[in-house]
């Protein structure tokens, strides 16, 4: 009896392993019912039931008219219950668990926006709605290309009623003679309790997208400003466009002796340092002047903050230490992630600050691969840092490079366009475009940037709206290929 049982017992945890989906037969999936029935297989021994007690009514009954048998079938009866509760619970986890592993290309502000609006594939129609109107603006255009679409009717924008009055008085703080910034929409910063000047501008397009900073990349006379900036507007995300020592777009790298050691991407062993632990507590101002290493001068005149794990900077008594050096390994040669602790003078320990780093975005020309443009945009949003919080809306991102016109505003554009389709709403360009001049004037100064941006967001919607199911996910593929047939790739390899 007690045999038949048990084999019984066999046959069923056989025939009711849960079923995978669409998950590959080589992955192991999380918590399967195999691993589940093993830990939690009540024994055979005396009560089976000790963690659910039950009345002794039910069983005593069993046995006055059928005896150890009927008791028996009973137990099999309770047993085959709980198997089905516990299968129903790992149902959902297993189900969870291949939801979690499923790969996400979106970026997680407008993932939230998407999730938390969709109420049975409304939500899905409005993004895919969205997505046809970008197509639209492309498709319904005279012009043979954007590009000449752009130099012949956006270009020439200038803002209005706009006054430069700081810029002028601060020459000897821009890299450019020539690009303004607008006292409407500079970024404000103080310097022992007095209004100063920074080469850097907000750009706030639409109530639903990201906040962000536009800047130069700073001057040796400047570097101090920029991290008074960072510390007072609260920004714990910087994207920075330069290649350490030879960008040919920042004068200073071509002046750095050539006996200090290549950029941090073509060396990682050389620069990653010890292994830290940067779940412990911030670093004192004592602790970083002790442990690390103060940098020397050619090598503050090479960058605005080390770029080697436990070196520090010494600006007027502010510290910029960089505790921690990473490399993109799904972006090699292309991104390096910095964990940088900042100690202002008043303070005593360190805040810290997450810096994604595109060393090989050359001067003047676009990525070969919009995936590449498309890695630096979701950089800050994805990243989980132990030390810093997730990205927040009423955080804004600084964004930079030589200038902060181009390369920087290729990325903040991307971004908008992307957040806006997410969220429901068509994105006009053209407006988007004049908003982000008349915030810093001349930005895009040639139609390349421009065209890129708007291209690489349509690839990335491409990519996005095959996971989306939907009515008329069918109509917007072939309008997507339309659309970018509108935006030839113009990049240089």
């Amino acid at each position: 009896m007690m045999k038949k049982n048990k084999q019984t017992k066999g046959k069923q945890k056989t025939s009711k392993k849960p079923s995978r989906g669409g998950t590959q037969s080589d992955e192991k999936p999380e918590n399967t019912l195999d691993e589940d029935e093993h830990e939690h297989k009540p024994p055979v021994s005396k009560e089976p039931f000790s963690k659910e007690p039950m009345s002794k009514e039910p069983i005593q009954a069993s046995k006055e008219k059928g005896g150890i048998t009927a008791a028996l079938n009973q137990t099999k009866k309770l047993l085959t219950g709980k198997k089905t509760v516990v299968k129903s619970k790992e149902k959902e986890k297993d189900k969870t668990s291949r939801e979690k592993k499923m790969p996400s290309v979106s970026l997680p502000a407008a993932e939230k926006t998407e999730r938390e609006t969709n109420g049975g594939g409304q939500c899905q129609e409005k993004v895919i709605a969205a997505a046809k109107g970008l197509c639209r603006y492309l498709i319904d255009m005279k012009e043979s290309s954007l590009s000449t679409y752009f130099d012949e009717r956006l270009a020439k924008y200038t803002p209005t009623n706009c006054t430069f009055n700081e810029w002028e008085k601060n020459m000897s703080k821009n890299r450019s003679k020539e690009y303004k910034v607008s006292d409407a929409s500079r970024v404000p910063i103080e310097v022992a309790g007095k209004p100063a000047y920074i080469n850097a501008s907000y750009i706030k397009l639409d109530p639903v997208c990201s906040e962000f900073i536009l800047t130069q990349y700073p001057l040796k006379d400047t570097i101090h400003d920029f991290w008074r900036m960072v510390s007072q507007k609260k920004v714990n995300r910087i994207v920075t466009i330069f290649e350490p020592y030879v960008d040919e777009a920042i004068e200073e790298f071509n002046k750095v002796p050539s006996l200090i050691s290549p950029g941090p991407v073509t060396t990682p062993d050389s620069m990653n340092g010890p292994v830290i632990n940067l779940s412990q507590k911030s670093q004192t101002r004592e602790q970083i002047m002790s442990m690390s290493v103060r940098c020397e001068t050619n090598q503050v005149k090479s960058s605005f903050f080390p770029l080697f794990t436990d070196h520090y900077m010494n600006l007027d008594n502010w510290l910029i230490n960089t505790r921690k050096v990473e490399i993109d390994e799904r972006n090699k040669n292309w991104m390096s992630l910095y964990t940088v602790e900042i100690v202002a003078e008043e303070c005593s320990e360190a805040n810290y600050i997450r810096v994604f780093n595109c060393t090989t975005w050359p001067w003047k020309k676009v990525p070969n691969e919009e995936k590449k443009l498309l890695a630096l945009v979701r950089a800050p949003f994805k990243d989980e840092s132990p030390l810093v919080a997730k990205q927040d809306k009423s955080e804004p991102i600084v964004v930079m490079c030589d200038l902060g016109l181009d390369r920087s505003a290729t990325v903040v554009l991307t971004t908008v366009i992307i957040e806006l389709v997410l969220a429901g709403k068509t994105p006009d360009c053209d407006a988007l475009f004049k908003k982000m001049r008349d915030q810093r004037p001349n930005v895009f100064t040639m139609s390349i940037f421009y065209t890129y941006a708007i291209r690489s967001a349509l690839q990335y919607l491409k990519m996005k709206l095959k996971i989306i199911h939907g009515t008329g996910i069918g109509a917007i593929n072939p309008m997507i290929t339309e659309a970018l047939n509108k935006v030839p790739f113009v990049s240089k390899k």
